[in-house]
């Protein structure tokens, strides 16, 4: 230190109950874990009273490679048999054992090992562009695969949605595979669903609108009741949000 003076960080609080921390994630009191084996806990900081105390926790057996929190309330995971899911903190339920819970609100099948979370974007955002406000994250795998993941308000999220299922229809999986059965979450206790991921879309599936046949792009804008050109316009647009 300045003057010759030294400086030791002292020993303030702890939090036991965990197998291994591997991962943290801070935003204002709360402190987000992830645990080799024991999935996600929530964590708040009291600095009135020098502890750490756990608010909430995921019970299902995950083995976390990365972890990230969304906003106060919601939280994102990878795990290592390849799935990203996201949980929200039940603080409006009605006992003290679901406040205590973690509750699942979404699950997808990445196929690649996520092992970091990074708050950001590829692209450069305009003021004035559309989506301008949608926050996204960027994540990165041990093959060295970037993807993005962002953020949708509720109407774009189930509008997206339809057009995926329309696209699903439309478009056959490579090998005649399912793409719901693809990305629907799976690991040593649950086996691949039919009905697909919960609470995300695949924006690579989304994009693939752009290179359809006229004929087939015709057919999937009807679906959703837009022109072809509205929908290409849309999904162009998300294009540009995310890379």
């Amino acid at each position: 230190g300045a003057g010759g003076s030294t400086y030791e960080l002292a020993k303030e609080c702890s939090h036991h109950g965990h197998i291994v921390a591997l991962y943290v994630a801070v935003r204002g009191e709360f402190i987000v874990v992830g645990d080799l084996m024991k999935s996600v806990s929530l964590l708040a900081y009291k600095p009135e009273e020098s502890v750490i105390e756990e608010r909430a926790r995921d019970y299902n057996a995950n083995w976390m490679t990365a972890v990230d929190i969304l906003d106060d309330d919601a939280y994102l995971g990878a795990e290592n048999n390849f799935n990203l899911f996201t949980l929200r903190r039940q603080s409006d339920a009605a006992t003290d054992e679901e406040r205590s819970r973690l509750e699942v609100v979404g699950e997808y099948h990445v196929g690649e090992f996520v092992n970091r979370f990074r708050r950001g974007s590829l692209v450069m955002r305009l003021p004035d562009q559309e989506n301008a406000d949608v926050p996204t994250l960027l994540f990165g795998t041990v093959s060295g695969v970037i993807g993005v993941l962002a953020t949708l308000p509720r109407e774009q999220f189930e509008f997206l949605s339809a057009l995926q299922a329309a696209l699903n229809k439309t478009v056959s999986g490579v090998g005649g595979l399912s793409h719901d059965a693809w990305r629907s979450f799976q690991n040593e206790h649950r086996h691949r669903a039919k009905d697909g991921a919960k609470g995300f879309v695949d924006g690579d599936l989304i994009e693939s609108f752009l290179d359809l046949k006229p004929e087939k792009a015709r057919e999937v804008a009807a679906a959703v009741k837009l022109s072809v050109d509205e929908l290409t316009r849309r999904v162009e647009d998300l294009q540009r949000l995310t890379h």
